[in-house]
């Protein structure tokens, strides 16, 4: 059997390529989406609508041919289930297709050489972290991102929005985040957000003054950047913050994993409100807050890569156990807590190091300079 996976392009039949309609031209047995595969009902006898791989591979061995032709929208390297067929088919021949963003871009004149390309299509997306980072961010669409946006700060966004593109009824239109918070568009959208004050930096050690605070414990900067470069947080990290206190280090470790995600762990009910309210002034839609206390609140988080634990109530033990992580920072002013911590993590088979980080900061007073102490903390990395 001869397997062609085809790409049909941005929706409209003379989008095709010349190679693409003539597989299909010549196929036995097409398979595909149906929105996809239905246009061809008329060119062969068998024509299935099924889009998932192991499902397909069902069809295929119970109706061998000659010739098959699998079809998938847009172009098959584009966020395509073609790479799943190739699994099971490795031999497959392949037909690349028009992708919406091509298509798109050539509509909407701008270019696509220096845009941030990501998929919200059945798939969970961090959308201020993208466009916060990016000059150009061009989404595939899931639900309409402009209310979030707008609750993030950035309604001043510009919008370029493709509905239906190729198809009869396109449509393309231009605004603000602002306009469209409570527009309804096709799910078949593209939209492309210009945020021309995007901000690409991975910040550690950020001012305790840039922060809205309150009367709940915050991890001061210097010691934040010593705990967040232990993490080593990386770009699609899934992190945890136990004992979240104003959300400082739940912020630094979510600028540095914008396609991951941030538990923040607070059983303070207005500390977590702290929490809410710099997640939103940061831009970092990828915390997740959750009020209330380890290590009973670490039930509901899935595994996760790092996890920090800045406040313990005691439980410093328990919540190290629960954690269940490859890189643990633990923040400890006490003696006590850096027992506990050191005896746990070597219980369990962590390589650990301690650091005691003791800073002074200047302050003025009356006709001099001087430096006044801040409370020595350890900082004790676990690594499995």
């Amino acid at each position: 059997m001869n397997i062609f996976i085809v790409g049909a392009g941005a929706g409209g039949r003379e989008l095709l390529t010349v190679s693409a309609a003539e597989r299909i031209k010549n196929a036995d047995i097409i398979i595909g989406a149906r929105r996809v595969a239905e246009p061809f009902k008329n060119v062969c006898d068998r024509v299935f609508f099924e889009y998932e791989a192991r499902k397909i591979k069902n069809i295929l061995d119970k109706n061998p041919c000659e010739n098959a032709v699998i079809l998938f929208s847009g172009d098959i390297s584009f966020y395509s289930g073609a790479k799943d067929i190739l699994k099971l088919y490795p031999d497959a021949r392949t037909e690349p297709g028009i992708s919406c963003v091509s298509y798109f871009c050539a509509k909407a004149r701008v270019k696509c050489d220096d845009i941030n390309i990501i998929s919200a299509h059945g798939r969970e997306c961090n959308i201020v972290s993208e466009v916060r980072r990016h000059k150009k961010t061009l989404v595939l669409l899931g639900q309409n991102p402009c209310g979030k946006l707008c609750e993030y700060g950035l309604g001043g966004a510009k919008i370029i929005a493709g509905e239906n593109l190729s198809l009869a009824d396109e449509k393309i239109t231009r605004g603000r985040a602002e306009d469209f918070c409570r527009t309804e568009f096709s799910p078949l959208t593209v939209m492309l957000i210009i945020n021309e004050n995007y901000d690409n930096r991975f910040r550690t050690g950020i001012d305790d003054n840039e922060f809205i605070t309150g009367s709940s414990p915050m991890t001061k900067s210097e010691v934040r950047a010593v705990s967040v470069s232990k993490l080593a947080v990386g770009e699609s990290d899934i992190c945890i913050d136990v004992g979240a206190g104003t959300g400082t280090v739940s912020v630094e470790a979510a600028l540095l994993c914008p396609r991951g995600k941030v538990y923040a762990i607070e059983k303070n009910p207005d500390a977590a409100e702290l929490i809410r309210k710099n997640a939103l002034k940061f831009q970092t839609d990828n915390i997740e807050i959750i009020n209330g206390e380890a290590p009973r609140a670490l039930s509901s988080i899935p595994k996760a890569d790092k996890a920090f634990i800045g406040g313990s109530s005691g439980n410093i033990a328990e919540i190290i156990e629960r954690c269940e992580c490859d890189t643990i920072v633990v923040n400890a002013v006490t003696l006590q807590t850096l027992g506990a911590a050191t005896e746990t993590f070597s219980r369990l088979g962590y390589d650990y190091d301690v650091t005691l980080v003791s800073t002074a900061r200047g302050v003025k007073t009356a006709c001099y300079d001087m430096m006044k102490a801040q409370n020595p903390v350890f900082v004790i990395r676990g690594v499995r």
